[in-house]
């Protein structure tokens, strides 16, 4: 099959608001709440704010909104213990390490986002791994353009079926993240990659 990707703001510049506020209604990624929260009430303004950017994927023979990414960029913390021999010595082109707590603190691309609309065709038309490299294969223009080659993802932590996903496409676990929301603490696991 083959996709289209186009950010959400190219979409509301070539097509207007109310068409980009259709389809963000005809989306729902069904097994995390927090996909279609993210979509409804920040993608747009992350994207203009250019905190975080957007990219809708299309199926190219239905034009079907079939799911969604948000990437950026921003820094992550390594702990020098989690981290095998070769992996440290990839991420010391990038960072070095902090004597004093034993980390390195690394600029990294961060898959911030990403889910399949379940309201396409019961989510058929595109599979995860597909999502997946569509997201990766922006990170690896980006990175021809300005350099870089770390990649994290966080997800909630405990989420097996996930997990295994990320591991299958090549994601290695390095830390956990506690943060606060809506009152309550969550904490996220942490896995990275190299851009090859």
């Amino acid at each position: 099959m083959a996709f289209s990707v186009k950010s959400i703001t190219d979409v509301i510049d070539t097509q207007g608001n109310n068409v980009v506020d259709d389809m963000i209604g005809c989306f729902s990624c069904r097994y995390n709440s927090e996909i279609d929260v993210y979509l409804r009430t920040r993608a747009i303004d992350f994207s203009r704010k250019s905190v975080t950017v957007t990219h809708l994927v299309f199926d190219d023979d239905s034009g079907l909104f079939v799911g969604y990414f948000a990437l950026t960029h921003k820094p992550v913390v390594f702990h020098a213990a989690a981290l095998s021999g070769v992996q440290r010595k990839r991420v010391e082109r990038f960072a070095r390490l902090n004597a004093e707590n034993g980390a390195y603190t690394v600029s990294a691309f961060l898959i911030a986002q990403i889910g399949k609309n379940y309201l396409a065709r019961n989510g058929e038309l595109i599979t995860g791994e597909e999502l997946l490299a569509l997201a990766r294969n922006r990170l690896l223009a980006a990175k021809a353009q300005i350099g870089g080659q770390v990649v994290f993802v966080e997800m909630e932590h405990g989420n097996a079926k996930l997990a295994k996903f990320y591991a299958d496409n090549g994601f290695v676990p390095f830390g956990t993240r506690d943060d606060f929301e809506n009152g309550k603490s969550v904490t996220y696991d942490q896995l990275f990659l190299f851009l090859k």
